[in-house]
């Protein structure tokens, strides 16, 4: 289980989960990189907790808070435009 925290509004967002920290990593990496989404135009004002481990056999989630990133170490390069080669 995965929450991202504000630092403006001092607040966690309501949680998510995914299976695999990978997936919730690349999900809040294309939030922040995106200039249409919240996360995007403030990236140092979010950070991506883990908040907890969901055991899928009994339903239960076990408490395990640990940061894995702010939002400005998820920021990547857009990649350049190419100009056509003229022969």
């Amino acid at each position: 289980m995965f929450s991202v925290y504000d630092e403006k509004a001092k607040a966690y967002l309501p949680p998510f989960i995914l299976p695999e920290i990978g997936m919730a990593t690349r999900t809040f990496g294309d939030c922040v990189n995106s200039e249409d989404h919240q996360f995007g135009k403030h990236p140092s004002d979010y950070t991506l907790f883990e908040i907890a481990m969901f055991d899928d056999e009994t339903g239960e989630p076990t408490p395990n808070k640990s940061v894995i990133g702010n939002g400005v170490e998820f920021i990547t390069e857009k990649p350049q435009k190419v100009e056509e080669y003229e022969s």
